[in-house]
């Protein structure tokens, strides 16, 4: 008689590593329930006579038969369908009750026809975003749209000056997009008492006052010492103590414990245990982007004054953290992807979809992001693309509703460069059909 051991194991396993062939249905799941849903209510508009709509309760009519013939769903796409279908129902509803006075009603029946056929187009491209095999990906708009961004927001590079000096060329247009790439929404839940020394933070509002702290202080009133690596060059210092002093009541103990990891992402060192000066790397990059300017002294040595803007070092933290992307913290991986969905979303939104579009609300309501963006975060990480550990992705429904709420608050600089996507989008199909 054979039977089959049982484990003494007490240790719970790791986490299973999803591949491109478990996440990809996922985040095709919800999507391939919206387009049909579309497609059936832009059929339904378009034969019934337009003098109809204007009695709203034939459309709760149809929606509630619309609803019987959907059976034999899971419970989740169940819910979810009824709950879009309603919301396209209300929306028409709404958009027949505000203009039936002014708008002739088979003016009226257009304009949904055409918002609702804007609607599945962009649907179209959502769920063709890409090849489920992962080949020819040069050819996907994923692929060509993280590229995209990428080279604004987190570039890649042989060294650190290549990367920085990339970023530095889009800082005109998009530094307020590179600054809020760092600038996790959640923080605070980053583990600061006990740091791991080999995972990159995003910026707390505490670092921010920190980085300020240190630029005013270059600019105003610099020491000067030894340029360590070169003779007779001095190049500019600041006294640890005046960086965290002013702040002893503010901030916690662990950014002054961590100093030399917070300095190392910004570009500086701290020599002699007392100052901090701009590493040896960083100086050639300043240098070069006229950051630094040099003035010879009397006694024939070379003095390098700063220039400095908040802008210099923490682009300096986005170029550190874009090098070494392996070691992002676990708040900062699900910051940057979520941004990245964000865009990538929206962008293909702003593509396909009129500015009027009654339908737009429904693609940005927090209910049907949380059914696609997270699966969208997972599939931007993989190697192809950015290269972030998908690992650290959560997926925890509450943490998925608080990382989306600053959707609602997005900065201009960011819908700048959903405006700048979109036509990227326009200008990629374009060239795809002169291929064809």
């Amino acid at each position: 008689m054979s039977y089959k051991k049982k484990s003494t194991r007490t240790v719970k396993p790791g986490r299973k590593r999803e591949k491109w062939t478990d996440i990809l249905p996922r985040y095709l799941t919800f999507l391939s329930h919206m387009r049909p849903i579309l497609r059936e209510t832009r059929r339904i508009i378009l034969y019934l006579d337009a003098d109809l709509l204007l009695d709203i309760e034939i459309l709760d009519k149809i929606r509630q038969e619309e609803e019987k013939r959907n059976i034999r769903k899971v419970r989740a796409l169940s819910e979810f369908s009824a709950m879009y279908r309603s919301n396209i129902y209300e929306i028409i509803k709404d958009f027949i009750v505000k203009y039936r006075e002014k708008i002739p009603i088979i003016d009226i029946k257009d304009y949904i026809v055409d918002f609702l056929h804007e609607s599945i187009d962009a649907l179209n491209v959502l769920r063709h975003i890409t090849n489920p095999d992962e080949s020819n990906l040069e050819n996907t708009y994923l692929y060509q749209l993280v590229k995209f961004i990428e080279d604004k927001l987190l570039p890649r590079g042989a060294n650190l000056a290549i990367i920085y000096g990339n970023l530095l060329q889009h800082s005109t247009d998009f530094y307020e997009c590179q600054r809020h790439l760092l600038q996790s929404h959640t923080y605070y839940r980053e583990n600061l008492e006990n740091p791991n020394y080999f995972e990159i933070p995003g910026i707390s509002p505490k670092i921010y006052q920190i980085i300020n702290n240190i630029t005013s202080l270059y600019n105003l009133d610099p020491n000067f010492g030894e340029f360590p690596e070169k003779q007779n060059h001095e190049i500019p210092m600041i006294l640890k103590n005046d960086v965290f002093l002013p702040y002893i009541d503010s901030i916690a103990n662990a950014e002054e414990e961590a100093l030399e990891k917070v300095a190392e992402r910004i570009g500086l060192r701290l020599i002699d245990g007392i100052f901090l000066a701009p590493q040896e790397d960083f100086v050639d990059i300043l240098l070069e982007n006229n950051f630094l300017r040099d003035n010879k002294q009397s006694d024939g040595t070379i003095r390098f004054y700063p220039q400095f803007s908040n802008e210099t070092l923490i682009l300096y933290y986005l170029a550190f953290a874009s090098q070494r992307r392996g070691f992002l913290s676990k708040e900062l991986v699900n910051w940057i992807s979520m941004n990245y969905a964000f865009l990538i979303y929206m962008g293909i939104l702003k593509w396909k979809l009129s500015d009027e579009n009654i339908f737009y609300t429904i693609f940005k309501d927090l209910q049907t992001n949380e059914k696609v963006l997270p699966y969208l975060m997972k599939l931007i990480c993989f190697p192809n693309y950015l290269g972030l550990d998908k690992m650290k992705i959560r997926d925890s429904i509450q943490y998925r509703k608080e990382i989306f709420n600053f959707i609602g608050s997005q900065i201009d600089n960011l819908k700048i460069l959903i405006n700048e996507i979109a036509l990227f989008c326009e200008s990629f199909e374009n060239r795809n059909k002169k291929k064809k």
